[in-house]
């Protein structure tokens, strides 16, 4: 140390000295009572365990509402994001299963078939048996000489299916972000699914990629199509 820094450090020591002899410590300065109780309060609230969560909820509602905008973000960008609605309820009693849609969502939905749609591309060997149409549901059976095919198309608030107990229901999701829920029995594999206008349902005995491409198919089917059928 030199000896310009050796006297400036003598001169603040000398100076401090002053200023603490001339404190008088008899004399203590008394808080208000209502900065006390803020006090108390903030060293109990120290003592609680959550008290390093509830500082950093400030940081925590930042990232929270950041990855919220990126979600929204996305939605906007991935069409299938924005269409794919899933909310089926399965209910599970003693002897069968019942799988319906959630009616606190089926407002906006259409409540009678205003379009319909059809199977785009079937396997090779099947053929259309009939067509049945009411309000709320359409039925088209395909069979081929070893195997049928299903679909239905219903409005959300008219969809109920009900399966026996051993039926064995799962989520998938396919790589264009459609959600479908999936149910096994002994003799066939079901798939339904909702496109945020109709739910709709194919059922049959093929392997799991072909059921996937007969789903994938479905597309709006024009009036003039079918009134010959």
């Amino acid at each position: 140390m030199d000896e310009l820094s050796i006297a400036v450090q003598e001169l603040f020591d000398e100076q401090t000295a002053g200023l603490l002899r001339d404190i008088d410590r008899s004399e203590q300065h008394i808080f208000s009572q209502k900065h006390e109780k803020k006090m108390q309060k903030l060293f109990k609230r120290q003592r609680k365990p959550y008290f390093k969560l509830v500082c950093t909820a400030g940081r925590r509602a930042a990232c929270i509402a950041a990855a919220l905008v990126i979600v929204s973000a996305s939605a906007m960008s991935v069409k299938a994001v924005r269409e794919t609605i899933f909310d089926f309820i399965t209910s599970v009693f003693s002897d069968h299963q019942v799988i319906t849609a959630d009616s606190d969502s089926c407002s906006g939905y259409p409540s009678t078939i205003k379009e319909e749609y059809r199977i785009t591309k079937l396997p090779e060997g099947f053929e259309q048996q009939y067509y049945n149409k009411t309000d709320t549901r359409v039925d088209i059976p395909y069979y081929s000489t070893s195997s049928r095919i299903l679909f239905t198309q219903f409005t959300k608030d008219s969809f109920r299916i009900i399966f026996t107990d051993d039926a064995k229901a799962q989520e998938y999701t396919d790589t264009d972000g459609q959600k479908y829920q999936i149910v096994v029995t002994e003799c066939e594999t079901v798939y339904i699914w909702d496109n945020g206008r109709y739910v709709f349902m194919v059922s049959g005995d093929l392997d799991k990629e072909t059921m996937l491409e007969l789903c994938r198919s479905v597309r709006p089917h024009s009036e003039q199509s079918h009134q010959t059928e």
